[in-house]
């Protein structure tokens, strides 16, 4: 990871220390693309924060408190130096070739301007209904999925889900950076993907690559109640900023919409 970062990683966390320590984990045990590793901590209180900046390869930005996903990602963006930037949940765990088949289809082509892989907890245009009995298991059927890259497993969606996407630093420049209004998170994804899709780019599903995602930890601790209201809450931001409800925004029609 010394050499210079053609990828950079993002990793807002909240707690969840474990976790995140895995994570990182498996980043480092199955990627070998040149990369830099920044985790920018919302106001972590179980000891994440001093955990993390123990570790060589990570970049810690701190805040003192919960600033939300969007402005998270938003300061890691901000301090990235790679050429690609990869936006990641602090509870995933990448396995083989990963980040290399998540590349292969971003670099494909220029129209392609965001990527993200199958999961197990994801929206439904990316979800794959399968189970593992152990972490390993998981890593050994990924070291067959992932053992070449498969073009004709790609396909274009209106949305991906942002706790695993990957897209070039330069897209930041054509379409800006995450909505910081969504909050603690939240529709922000859908937003930055009907944005790029309204700039000319395309959103794919990398049918080839699976990440494992151990599901919303972080939302799991605010309650049902708590999140269904932020939910809810977000939803009529996004209606109101675009003029459409979410869910038709992501039938894959675009409208010629400026956002108030």
């Amino acid at each position: 990871m010394g050499q210079t970062p053609t990828t950079t990683i993002i990793i807002p966390s909240r707690n969840q220390r474990h976790t995140t320590l895995q994570c990182l984990q498996c980043i480092r045990q199955y990627t070998t693309s040149p990369l830099e590793i920044i985790v920018v901590d919302n106001g972590s209180t179980d000891g994440t924060a001093e955990a993390l900046a123990s570790l060589p390869e990570v970049r810690l930005i701190r805040n003192d408190h919960n600033r939300g996903f969007a402005a998270a990602v938003n300061q890691g963006i901000r301090s990235a130096n790679g050429t690609h930037i990869v936006l990641l949940n602090n509870d995933t765990l990448p396995s083989h070739r990963w980040l290399a088949n998540l590349l292969t289809v971003l670099r494909s082509d220029a129209r392609i301007g965001l990527v993200g892989p199958l999961s197990n907890r994801v929206i439904p245009e990316q979800k794959v209904r399968i189970r593992f009995p152990t972490a390993e298991a998981m890593h050994a059927f990924c070291r067959k999925f992932h053992r070449r890259s498969d073009p004709a497993k790609w396909r274009n969606s209106p949305r991906l889900s942002g706790f695993c996407l990957a897209f070039q630093a330069g897209l930041v420049e054509r379409i800006g950076l995450l909505d910081e209004r969504f909050g603690v998170g939240t529709y922000e994804d859908d937003d930055y993907c009907y944005r790029a899709r309204l700039s000319g780019y395309r959103c794919v599903i990398a049918g080839d690559t699976y990440v494992h995602h151990l599901g919303s930890r972080t939302f799991r601790k605010r309650g049902r109640e708590e999140f269904q209201k932020i939910l809810a809450q977000n939803r009529r931001y996004f209606t109101a900023k675009w003029g459409i409800a979410p869910e038709v925004a992501a039938r894959g029609t675009l409208y010629n919409i400026i956002p108030k």
